[in-house]
């Protein structure tokens, strides 16, 4: 069996920048020490069936980006985004009124605001 502090400690003494992904490391640690980005895997809801049928249909009937449509742009959907962001909408995750189509640049932007509205919704429900 190999040990992996005398593994680990060889490869802290020796010049290389990235150390080697080993069997132990976890998903994260692997992807941290290969220095590419890493982010986790969504929700429960966004891994089912239900979800994946739901958006691809989404996309198929609104196949042009909303943000960039209100400004004038014309550009193809590429994700189907939630109006009132999760974990906020679990009461109604499927609801197609509560959906929209985006574009990546679009969708990125959104998330970005929403992680405020998210903190704060989180906040003002603790209680419950």
């Amino acid at each position: 069996m190999i040990d992996k502090n005398k593994v680990q400690t060889t490869m802290q003494r020796t010049s290389i920048k990235r150390r080697a992904v080993l069997a132990w490391d976890t998903q994260e640690t692997r992807e941290r020490n290969t220095t590419k980005y890493y982010r986790r895997p969504s929700g429960a809801p966004y891994n089912t069936n239900r979800w994946h049928k739901l958006a691809k249909a989404f996309i198929e009937d609104h196949p042009l980006c909303e943000e960039c449509k209100r400004k004038g742009i014309i550009r193809a959907a590429e994700c189907v985004d939630h109006i009132d962001p999760w974990p906020i909408c679990k009461d109604y995750f499927f609801d197609r009124r509560n959906l929209q189509a985006l574009c990546n640049n679009c969708n990125n932007l959104k998330g970005q605001r929403d992680k405020l509205k998210i903190q704060e919704w989180k906040r003002t429900h603790k209680e419950e």
